[in-house]
């Protein structure tokens, strides 16, 4: 008798060449983010689950910000599998048409390739493997707007109730290319984004010493801004194991990112300023993005910047929050973490090493909402958001396999 999960496997070889051609047509549906319309990425999944007989229903909070969910199985333990379909605009100066699912050799190329279209469609696959499950529950959510923050996708939907469950898989690119290896992300840093503006006082720009020039005043600031403020930090036990191998990972791209895992990152991202040429200008701004690592808080960061700033005599400046997410992190002791390790390791040759991020996703989301969440999946950080993005085909096979043999173990089916 061949197993539940045999059959699951099964089912994915012989659904290999239609999983590589609904991946195309994924990323031939325009979901750039902004605006942030779904509707054409949504519906390719949608047709994808009737055809599987697999019932959905679809989530809107925003016009053409459409998400979907759907769910096969019942009681516990509940599994939620999730990704994006919105992605960033795919800009210009690209080889091939970024929008049409161009194969070439071993690799697939279009905008949301590695980031996560790849990754939509191996969960989604490796959910309809299931499709006849009888112990357990799966959840799939196919989210918009996680490239603006999640409002309008996965916060909405469980901040209005509408996903619950005991863990969550959610399939951002976790790979890289140089080396080729892949880590499962399970903590993340916080974010702060603030305002930082200056006053002054306008003149004519004929007689420039009448006037009180605001954006004289805040150069000083932005020449003497740090980009790392030291702090003290008190990293939860559970925790450390995260920070260790995210800065073994972080090694690979720069000697000094792994400064970046346990000290307050400062980027100046925008400033504006100044009406006209020929006025001084009375105004001027720029804003922070400011990363905080896990064992401090926002606040915290907030004050670290004020102090920063005064010490450094500039105690002139109004500073205004943007917004604010706190750090997180799942434990690597956590059964999912411990089952993907299992799991990977009979795919990758090595069990990928549990690590904390410097950006932040929709996993923090879930985690603030009391689910345990981790990202695993097909891409290489390197060809997030740049042209030319492309998957390597048999990581997306290899990937919804794993995912299969993840939601057995999870659900005790095998």
């Amino acid at each position: 008798m061949v197993s539940i999960m045999n059959q699951a496997i099964n089912f994915i070889e012989e659904k290999k060449h239609e999983i590589i051609s609904s991946l195309q047509e994924l990323i031939r549906a325009k979901t750039e983010n902004p605006p942030g319309r779904t509707i054409e990425g949504i519906e390719v999944i949608a047709r994808i689950l009737k055809k599987y007989d697999i019932e959905y229903r679809i989530i809107e909070p925003s016009p053409g910000k459409q998400n979907l969910i759907a769910e096969i199985g019942n009681g516990r333990p509940v599994l939620i599998l999730n990704g994006h379909v919105d992605v960033v605009p795919a800009g210009n100066g690209w080889s091939v048409d970024p929008y049409g699912g161009v194969i070439k050799g071993d690799k697939i190329y279009g905008r949301g390739a590695t980031d996560m279209k790849s990754g939509v469609i191996a969960i989604l696959y490796a959910f309809l493997a299931h499709r006849k499950l009888e112990k357990g529950k799966l959840v799939l959510t196919i989210v918009a707007d996680e490239e603006t923050g999640g409002k309008d996708g996965t916060e909405f939907l469980l901040k209005n109730g509408f996903v619950k469950g005991d863990a969550c898989l959610i399939a951002e690119p976790s790979g890289r290319l140089n080396p080729y290896v892949y880590d499962i992300v399970a903590g993340e840093k916080g974010a702060l984004w603030v305002r930082i503006k200056s006053k002054g006082k306008a003149a004519h720009g004929s007689l420039p010493m009448l006037g009180d020039n605001a954006i004289r005043k805040i150069a000083s600031l932005i020449n003497n801004l740090p980009i790392l403020i030291p702090v003290k930090v008190k990293i939860p036990e559970d925790a450390k194991t995260l920070i260790e191998g995210g800065k073994k990972s972080l090694e690979r791209v720069h000697k000094d990112a792994p400064k970046a895992l346990d000290n307050i990152t400062v980027n100046i991202g925008t400033i504006r300023g100044g009406r006209k040429t020929n006025m001084v200008p009375d105004e001027c701004e720029i804003t922070l993005d400011l990363r905080i690592p896990i064992g401090v808080n926002t606040e915290y960061a907030l004050k670290a910047l004020e102090d920063t700033v005064k010490n450094l005599g500039e105690d002139k400046f109004e500073i205004e929050i943007i917004s604010r997410i706190e750090p997180s992190y799942t434990s690597p002791s956590n059964n999912l973490v411990k089952i993907v390790r299992e799991v990977a390791k009979k795919y990758l040759g090595y069990e990928p090493l549990p690590i904390c991020m410097a950006a932040t996703s929709d996993a923090r989301i879930f985690r603030h909402h009391g689910i345990p969440a981790i990202n695993f999946g097909p891409g290489y950080l390197e060809k997030a958001h740049t042209r030319d993005e492309f998957i390597l085909i048999q990581d997306v096979i290899n990937f919804t396999k794993m995912y299969v043999e993840i939601i057995n173990k999870f659900l005790g089916l095998s």
